[in-house]
């Protein structure tokens, strides 16, 4: 994607979120996570019918009469006007680009630090949490991790935060063990 579509991906979110300016409370965040959720459940929806809903030939008038047979009478509300918007300006391609931005914003406004965690194994619920309260610790933000199971990891672990990469894996240390004989 190029820069231009994704700053306009940042501005639509911005628009759809409306959290600029707002301070925190529990009510802001509520209907914030509910905004998310309605344009997760409408991309679920649509995402079937991309092709139809980004063609270029096809009329805007024709996508946006698709779009709401796709969505029917339950996908009504702020999220299924906003994707409306988005195909009639022919910007529904950005959607999921805008999703993800939307996430981010919702992280930012409640402070939350999203972090993947990539291991070779199952991770459980205690070392989750455990890695979880480390993260919130060094950030002094609420941490939420999500544990994924990858073969490129032998042993160890690897967390993600944003383009943050902290390597905790056997590679890792064996790399940098071999980085420091080098030096001397």
């Amino acid at each position: 994607m190029d820069s231009s579509a994704k700053i306009l991906a940042k501005r639509y979110a911005r628009a759809y979120m409306g959290l600029d300016g707002k301070v925190f409370g529990a009510a802001l965040e509520k209907a914030s996570h509910e905004k998310l959720d309605g344009l997760r459940r409408v991309f679920e929806a649509a995402r079937p019918h991309l092709r139809t809903l980004t063609h270029p030939v096809v009329n805007s008038a024709v996508r946006i009469e698709a779009l709401r047979r796709i969505l029917g009478e339950k996908h009504a509300g702020s999220a299924a006007a906003f994707t409306e918007l988005l195909v009639l300006r022919g910007r529904f391609s950005l959607l999921e680009e805008i999703m993800q931005e939307c996430l981010r914003l919702h992280d930012d406004f409640c402070g939350l630090l999203r972090a993947d965690v990539f291991s070779r194994f199952p991770l459980s619920e205690g070392e989750l949490k455990r890695i979880e309260a480390l993260l919130a610790k060094a950030s002094g933000q609420k941490a939420a991790a999500r544990n994924i199971i990858t073969e490129r990891v032998i042993g160890g672990f690897e967390i993600k935060i944003g383009d943050t990469v902290i390597d905790a894996t056997v590679r890792g240390r064996l790399e940098a063990l071999k980085a420091g004989l080098a030096v001397r």
